[in-house]
């Protein structure tokens, strides 16, 4: 079975091009590495030959990043594309337009000052994306050679010893009779899932929403004024000491923490930290669910969707404690399973819900004890 990646580099840029080619040959898995300039000779590459992963610029001539996109989905919905974006709001917002077009991530474009430092950090970002796109293509390759032998064994793949049911709840926690704060961490794959449950809200919804969705600055204030749109709630990138009201959701912005804390008379309100990554993450999700914890005593949902590593399960576990519920998406619909399944390893899980009915099944444990 050849499990190594063949990857296309699309990149008007040389330098660019050269760089992400010398960066994935180091990558375990990588295989045969090709590139193109623009979007056009891009389309032209996949077409006759498709590659398992694209590594695409936002910005290019002759077609941009977004139009080619959607051009190699339609032919080519197997092929897993990621987004090389820039840093500022204009890139944001049409990272944002790839992502609801299919693209799996994004990468921002390094911004230090030092060119060691910049290449650094962007091999950190990418190494993790190209090791889901290679299990990606071993669980699919195994699962049609299954399909041909007609044995239906998917067992000896990567992650094959975590599992969860496409429908099911193993429900542990008893469900609270009331909830005052739904609590949600995410991150690969999380716009695409987010906008999914979010505009399937009601506008009289009773309680407020914290968030955490891993992503850089920018991008996060991009992600909320495009869910603001599409839902009835208000959506809003959480900003310094802005009280927290119900039916209100907010996301952590990109680069720093995200927290609640009581402010007296003044009621519930949003700080922001930068202290260091937790779980390499900044804004991380187990400092929003600890400072959740502490300031709501009982009564918290939480919801840990799609996502890499594991951030988020420690702090559903400190919640349940005091007797929280947790939701979490199911490994069939997730992009990626690692932040569920951490939840779900540790026995965390109240209930495993498929995203299609994670929106209904949220509003089903809110509206519990508020029904007159």
């Amino acid at each position: 079975m050849d499990d190594l990646l063949k990857i296309l580099i699309v990149d008007d840029s040389v330098f660019y091009r050269q760089l992400l080619s010398s960066l994935i040959n180091d990558m375990p898995g990588a295989g045969k590495v090709s590139t193109a300039s623009n979007g056009k000779i891009a389309v032209e590459k996949v077409n006759l030959n498709p590659p398992d992963l694209v590594l695409m610029d936002m910005v290019m001539p002759e077609m941009d990043g977004l139009e080619t996109l959607k051009i190699i989905k339609a032919s080519h919905p197997d092929v897993t594309v990621i987004m090389i974006s820039g840093a500022d709001k204009i890139s944001a917002e049409l990272t944002m337009k790839a992502l609801e077009a299919g693209a799996l991530d994004f990468v921002p474009k390094p911004q230090e000052d030092s060119a060691q430092v910049a290449e650094k950090a962007l091999k950190e970002t990418l190494a993790p994306l190209v090791a889901i796109v290679r299990t990606r293509k071993y669980r699919r390759t195994v699962q049609q050679i299954s399909t041909v032998n007609k044995t239906g064994d998917l067992s000896g793949g990567p992650e094959s010893k975590i599992t969860g049911p496409d429908d099911g709840v193993c429900v542990q926690n008893s469900l609270p009779d009331k909830v005052d704060i739904v609590a949600i961490g995410v991150s690969t794959g999380g716009p695409n899932a987010l906008k999914k449950i979010i505009p399937g809200l009601p506008a009289d919804f009773p309680v407020p929403i914290l968030a955490v969705q891993h992503m850089p600055p920018k991008f996060t204030a991009s992600l909320a004024e495009s869910l603001d749109r599409l839902s009835a709630i208000t959506v809003v990138e959480g900003a310094l000491n802005q009280a927290v009201k119900n039916g209100v959701m907010y996301i952590a912005p990109g680069g720093v923490h995200m927290v609640v804390r009581q402010a007296g008379a003044v009621g519930k309100v949003l700080g922001l930290t930068d202290s260091p990554p937790v779980n390499n993450c900044r804004p991380a999700v187990d400092v929003l669910f600890r400072s959740v914890g502490l300031v709501y005593p009982k009564n918290i949902l939480t919801v840990i969707l799609t996502g890499m590593g594991s951030d988020g399960a420690a702090g559903v576990s400190a919640i349940r404690r005091k007797g929280g519920y947790c939701l979490v998406q199911d490994r069939e619909s997730a992009v990626v399973w690692g932040m569920p399944g951490a939840v779900v390893e540790k026995g965390e899980a109240d209930e495993i819900c498929p995203l299609h009915r994670m929106a209904a099944r949220i509003s089903e444990i809110v509206s519990r004890g508020r029904r007159t």
